[in-house]
């Protein structure tokens, strides 16, 4: 375990491996959810209509799509 400043919002927290707090974890979690289920339902969506339908940050978008 060590001290790791969260990529998202910059606090400091307890890490063994996790690059995000929970309060960031948690909101990315609920994030990609919005986005799998727009895109469960419209399979042909672009990636800028993902981003004005669903209001997920393009850059969480991106990552969900190399993942």
């Amino acid at each position: 375990m060590s001290l790791r400043n969260c990529e998202t919002c910059g606090i400091v927290f307890v890490s063994q491996y996790e690059k995000l707090c929970i309060t960031c974890s948690q909101q990315f979690l609920a994030e990609s959810h919005k986005v799998k289920d727009f895109v469960r339902h419209h399979p042909r969506a672009t990636l800028i209509e993902v981003y004005h339908q669903t209001g997920v940050p393009l850059k969480t978008i991106k990552h969900l799509m190399q993942a």
